[in-house]
Parts: structure tokens; C-alpha cells; sequence
């Protein structure tokens, strides 16, 4: 959960670390030691608060990259960030109305379990679930026929049975507690007690509710809708449904995974851009970047004089020590090439034995350009240059291929791109004044 991001951006780090000393105040532990302990991530009372904080903490490096929201909803828990964000109250007062919460929980015994259910009829699925009285209920709406039941074991495995002889798609799920059902109904009190501690203004953004799917009203959300909102259904569906018909096409998941993402697209008409958490298959620093392309790409203004701004300030070049600082690098104007964008898909550890291929560019100008990737040994992309533009051809016009690029050079313009890691540079510099590297050796696809 985000341990990537922390180490590899100033920015997204600063969110963290500004309210770690209050997040081991209210816990006893770290921000980091629960993002990166998944035994913690089983204790609500560290789980509940981490989660917050990794989402409020991305919304605030997101709108620092030139992409604040337009409207915002959460799920579940994540409507307290969603709140936060929107300005119902600050991320301090968030953190201790959240952690009241995982306390809450904590003392409350996780029986029972949730199930997500691709049920087409919701009404029957509404009325199996009422004939089981208050052992069982409707905990989300997530997307048509995307639907979660919560409940005890009893309930639910008797649920889930007469689910799939519909041939209706059950699924599991992992949860610390059977929420939005009356199991965490003695979880209320507290939780009213340390609302009621929290000042609630009107939201500065628009805000859709998880209890009723429409925009939240004046007064709205108060100090009793939380309590309100423990043991009813989560109308995500008809939330998103109110930010589509309020305008928004452009839909970034705020936190890790990909779950909301999943169920906006599955009621999209295919008009929109939807961007998936944080994913553990993926580097964060790569998944960023690749949001930030498609953003900007989507007609989003993005701020990357503000994204690079630390890395201007502390990178490293090929060869230093770790943690040493050096001056900025020079702008790319003053280098003998230019750049249309870099795409990063992995760290370039990972490309095991890549190689690079060279595209070259159609054209008779008295520059060469080319697009330069390293691919791996499957031939997936690691890093892409798009659009090099190299100094005047001479005797390599025969040959159709670059100028060569003695290695200092190379390290200038590689420690120009401040999206590289010292070893996407270790294995760049070699293979872009290899002998071969104007050889088309593959080609890979945006």
C-alpha cells in the first residue's frame, strides 16, 4: 500500500510524513509499518486509519501534479476521505474520527462475512436476502448486477448456496467484519461519540453520498449520517451514476486496486476514462506516470514542472553515492538533443537482458529522430523515449541509422529525464552507445 510511492516521490512522501506522528500517536505504530505489514492490515484499528491516509495523502499528490477533483465519492470507508478531500473536515480531524472507528470495530467480535454477488435480478436477490431477517443484509450496490450481501457465516453460506443454483457468480470476500449489516451495529455509539467531537462544515466540492446516491445537501454529511452510513448499503452505483450525469468523464481511484474502477466501467457507455488505484503488480512510480500521460492525453492540464520540482532538487546521476545530492540538471534546451515524453513501465531492473530498439522516424530533416525503447526479454517495453531527436546526420546517413552518442553525452540527456532511477540509468547508458543500437532489433507498441 503505496510503500513504493513513499520512497520514490518527495511529494506523495510529504503527504505521509506530515501526519505520521500523529497516526503513531492515535495507533502506536507507523504510517509505513501498516502499509507494508499485511498481518497489520488485519487489525481494523490499523488498517482503518492507514487506509485514510494513503487515500487523502494521493488526492493531495494528485492535485499537486495539476489534477484536483471536479466531484468526488467514496466507498465505504472510503467516504470518510472522500469527505476529507471534498472539505468536511481536515485530514487531522479525519485521522481521529477514523481511528475512533477502527477502535470501534476492534472491540466489536468479526463474525460474519461478506460475499459479492453478479446477481441480474436485484429484487429477487433483495428478497432472499429479507427472508433471512437480521442475519442478513444488502451492504452494497456497486454496479448493475454487482451487488454484496453481508452477514453471519450461517446466513451466508446458505445465501451463497442458493446464489450459485441460480448460476449467479459468488465471490468471497476478505474482510475483518461483516460490514453494513446490524453485526456492527454496537460499533455506532463510539463511532457517534467521536463524530460528534468533529466540527462538519459544507462540502467546498461536490460530494455524492454513499446513503443516498445524490449530492450531498446542506448540513450534509453531519456527525449522525456516520453512524447511519455503519449499517446501510453503499449506493456506489447510483453515486457514480450523479457524477456522470453532473459531467465528470474523467474517473481516477483514489487509494490501491482496482475495485471501484471495476465497477464505474461496468455501468460506463465506454465515453469515459477510468484509472485504477495503486496495483502490487506494478510499480507505483509506473502506474503514476502512466495516469499522468492519460490524463494529459485526456485534455487534463498536468503539472509536471510541479512533478519534477523535488526530483530537480535531489536527484542522483549514474555512479553516485546513494543519497548524495548534485546541482540541478541542465535544462534539455541546452543538451544536443530533444524529447517528446518518456514512458516508464517498470523499473529497469527488471528488463533482465533488454536490448534496445530503435524506430526511426519518417522524414528527410538534417536531424535524426528516432523512438528508443529498452524492451525485455519478451519484448515488453521497460522505458520508452518517444520522439529523440539527435544532432545533424554525417557519415551514419549511410547506414540509415543516429549519430553515435559518446556515454557522457548520453548521461546528460539521461540525467536531463528526471523520471529515471539510478538503475533505469545503469542500464540505459550501455545500450544507448551500444555499436548496434541504431540496429532495429523489435518494436513495441504505446
Amino acid at each position: 500500500m503505496g510503500v513504493e510511492l513513499h520512497r520514490a516521490h518527495p511529494l506523495f512522501r510529504a503527504g505521509i510524513d506530515r501526519h505520521a506522528e500523529q497516526f503513531r500517536r492515535l495507533t502506536g505504530v507507523g504510517p509505513l509499518d501498516v502499509f507494508a505489514d499485511p498481518a497489520a492490515q488485519t487489525r481494523a484499528e490499523l488498517l482503518q486509519p492507514a487506509v485514510f491516509l494513503l487515500q487523502v495523502a494521493l488526492a493531495e499528490f494528485w492535485t499537486s501534479c495539476g489534477v484536483p477533483p471536479d466531484a468526488v465519492v467514496g466507498h465505504s470507508l472510503g467516504e470518510y476521505a472522500a469527505a476529507c478531500v471534498a472539505g468536511v473536515f481536515g485530514v487531522e480531524e479525519g485521522l481521529e474520527l477514523v481511528s475512533a472507528r477502527g477502535r470501534a470495530f476492534a472491540a466489536v467480535p468479526g463474525a460474519g462475512r461478506m460475499v459479492a454477488v453478479g446477481g441480474p435480478d436485484p429484487a429477487e436477490l433483495e428478497h432472499l436476502v429479507g427472508a433471512h431477517g437480521g442475519a442478513a443484509s444488502v451492504a452494497a450496490y456497486n454496479a448493475p448486477e454487482r451487488i454484496v450481501v453481508s452477514g453471519t457465516d450461517t446466513a451466508m453460506g446458505e445465501l451463497a448456496a442458493a446464489f450459485e443454483r441460480r448460476g449467479w457468480l459468488t465471490i468471497p470476500l476478505e474482510t475483518t467484519h461483516a460490514f453494513h449489516s446490524t453485526l456492527v451495529a454496537p460499533a455506532v455509539p463510539a463511532l457517534l461519540a467521536a463524530a460528534g467531537r468533529v466540527r462538519h462544515r459544507t462540502p467546498a466540492v461536490p460530494l455524492a453520498l454513499n446513503l443516498t446516491g445524490g449530492w450531498a445537501a446542506d448540513g450534509e454529511p453531519g456527525a449522525e449520517y456516520w453512524g447511519r452510513q455503519l449499517t446501510s448499503p453503499v449506493r456506489f452505483a447510483a453515486g457514480v451514476r450523479t457524477l456522470r450525469d453532473g459531467g465528470c468523464t474523467v474517473f481516477v481511484e483514489v487509494g490501491s486496486g482496482r475495485t471501484l474502477t471495476t465497477a464505474g466501467r461496468a455501468q460506463s457507455d465506454g465515453g469515459e476514462l477510468w484509472l485504477a488505484g495503486l496495483s502490487p503488480r506494478t510499480p507505483d512510480s509506473a502506474t503514476v506516470l502512466e495516469h499522468l500521460t492519460r490524463l494529459e492525453e485526456a485534455g487534463i492540464p498536468v503539472d509536471w514542472v510541479r512533478y519534477h520540482a523535488p526530483f530537480r532538487a535531489t536527484g542522483r546521476t549514474a555512479g553516485d553515492r546513494p543519497g548524495a545530492d548534485r546541482p540541478a540538471p541542465a535544462p534539455s534546451t541546452e543538451l544536443p538533443f530533444r524529447f517528446e515524453r518518456i514512458v516508464i513501465h517498470e523499473p529497469a531492473s527488471a528488463a533482465g537482458s533488454g536490448v534496445a530498439a530503435v524506430r526511426h522516424r519518417v522524414g528527410g530533416t538534417a536531424r535524426e529522430v528516432v523512438d528508443v525503447s529498452v524492451v525485455d526479454d519478451a519484448g515488453r517495453p521497460v522505458v520508452e523515449v518517444f520522439g529523440l531527436e539527435l544532432g545533424a546526420r554525417t557519415g551514419a546517413e549511410e547506414a540509415g541509422g543516429p549519430d553515435r552518442c559518446s556515454p557522457q553525452e548520453a548521461e546528460r540527456l539521461l540525467a536531463s529525464l528526471d523520471t529515471l532511477t539510478e538503475d533505469q540509468l545503469h542500464a540505459l547508458l550501455p545500450l544507448w552507445a551500444a555499436p548496434d543500437a541504431s540496429t532495429p532489433v523489435g518494436s513495441t507498441e504505446e
